[in-house]
């Protein structure tokens, strides 16, 4: 199976195909609705975050499980998707996780559908 690397252009198209693909990527994948609600959460991100996919999905990422994404930068960036149904942006951002802030690289790639947008996390 080929790799997908972290900021791939065409890392949508290939899991829209095959979205068992996201268990198996090598940085974290957290896929949203317009909302903002948590559809998918990979493998990775569980490492990354502790946190456990069942605990999550179904919650509002912004509001219920990291509410330190809620500013200007980052959330500003999912309402532009929220709007129109489409992004593709990578920035720098550090989370406040456990009286740290962690950097990491973040890259939010909106699906063909319009409905929903990749969240790909990657440790600074």
């Amino acid at each position: 199976m080929e790799i997908i690397p972290f900021g791939s252009q065409d890392v949508d198209n290939i899991l829209s195909r095959e979205p068992q693909r996201a268990e198996y990527l090598p940085f974290g994948a957290v896929l949203l609705d317009r909302h903002g609600t948590i559809v998918k959460y990979n493998k990775a991100e569980r490492m990354i975050a502790n946190r456990n996919p069942a605990d999550v999905i179904g919650k509002n990422f912004f509001n219920e499980i990291a509410p330190c994404a809620k500013g200007k930068r980052f959330h500003g960036e999912f309402l532009k998707f929220h709007q129109s149904g489409q992004i593709n942006v990578m920035f720098d951002y550090k989370f406040a996780y456990k009286g740290a802030n962690v950097g990491v690289k973040i890259h939010l790639k909106s699906q063909p559908d319009g409905q929903h947008c990749w969240l790909f996390v990657k440790r600074a």
